[in-house]
């Protein structure tokens, strides 16, 4: 079983971080690294094959173009900072995220919104941006197996895909509405 999760940059310039988690056995072994085009993520979905693609971007847009989604109120009413959509810099980042989630769908993946902040929160794990080690051994205190991690990008990437694959074991929490759901971990 294989699970991608990517935190995405707004902008093809900036390094993306992705995690392929696949389970073998009882373990559940990531790797990681940094890529760029959205050309690079749509391979590395074809090539591994994964059940579930998390993707740390929003996937939507209000229907009413106001700055938060009823899956975005509701995160924050749990503590989890979301950004309103309709700053620039999230604008860039939702389009790009509905442009790959759509590539991604159309190739016949299933494709769920994460934001990483609120599952190292929700799993009590510190935010590797507060305390890049810590995170890292929350991470493995969870039972995820990975090496040579060197950004916060990739620790994103990890905690996507571990939520991938928690959906895939129906152990989340869904936020949201049709126009919109964000995925966390329990």
């Amino acid at each position: 079983m294989i699970f991608l999760g990517i935190d995405l940059a707004a902008l093809e310039k900036r390094p993306s971080g992705y995690c392929i988690l696949e389970k073998i056995n009882n373990e559940l072994l990531c790797k990681t690294g940094v890529i760029k085009k959205d050309n690079e993520i749509i391979k590395l979905a074809y090539e591994n094959k994964p059940i579930v693609i998390s993707i740390d971007s929003p996937l939507s847009f209000s229907k009413n173009g106001k700055a938060f989604r009823l899956c975005d109120i509701e995160a924050r009413r749990r503590g989890f900072m979301v950004l309103p959509l309709n700053i620039p810099s999230m604008k860039l980042l939702t389009l790009r995220g509905i442009r790959i989630k759509e590539e991604l769908s159309k190739m016949g993946f299933e494709v769920i919104e994460v934001f990483p902040a609120g599952a190292f929160k929700s799993l009590n794990i510190p935010s590797p941006k507060r305390d890049f080690k810590k995170a890292i051994e929350g991470l493995k205190k969870i039972g995820l197996k990975f090496s040579n991690v060197k950004t916060i990008h990739e620790l994103d990437a990890i905690i996507s895909a571990y939520t991938a694959y928690k959906y895939y074991k129906k152990e989340v929490i869904i936020l949201g509405d049709q126009e919109g759901t964000i995925v966390f971990p329990l």
